[in-house]
């Protein structure tokens, strides 16, 4: 299989982290620094993963476990040295089709992709796709997803309401 899911909060919590993150936000993202040659329109914020560990604990756990039980990859987890991405779309918001990856002047690649849904609302459109892969990807509020980076995906359009997800990377050596 190649993307898993996992519930991991409850709708409670999931108020609780958007509360810390919002305050611990450090500056918008420049949208050519998420995805290069990629379509992504929504608001999109840096957020140091240090202050959120005790509240982010059970999610990235789930993210080492898949990694460990399912993956196999070889991935530093510096969590305290860590940023995540906090990703907010809007009606008519989306992310076209592309894979996540570093550019080759780093000697680390991205090798897991980790996601949390963080929407506190019911929302419409916002469907998670990923290449090959034929059912539609459930992926709810308080949900974890995570998936090999180098597979493409996509955010289809926002129709009605908010969806919010928080990214984190798992990135490792260079790929041999």
């Amino acid at each position: 299989m190649s993307v898993h899911t996992f519930s991991c909060f409850t709708h409670e919590q999931v108020k609780e982290i958007n509360k810390k993150i919002k305050k611990n936000i450090t500056e918008k993202q420049n949208l050519e620094d998420v995805a290069q040659n990629a379509d992504k329109i929504g608001n999109f914020f840096y957020v140091p993963c240090l202050p959120l560990m005790e509240v982010m604990h059970s999610f990235l756990y789930h993210c080492q476990m898949l990694n460990k039980l399912h993956f196999g990859y070889d991935i530093y987890w510096n969590f305290h040295l860590e940023t995540l991405i906090y990703n907010v779309y809007g009606e008519n918001d989306e992310y076209k089709w592309h894979i996540d990856a570093n550019d080759q002047k780093t000697p680390i690649d991205a090798k897991l992709t980790c996601l949390l849904n963080l929407s506190e609302e019911p929302y419409e459109g916002g469907e998670f796709c990923l290449v090959n892969h034929k059912e539609k990807i459930k992926f709810d509020s308080g949900m974890g997803l995570v998936f090999t980076s180098l597979l493409a995906h996509k955010v289809t359009p926002i129709t009605k309401g908010e969806r919010i997800t928080l990214t984190y990377w798992g990135h490792g050596p260079s790929w041999r």
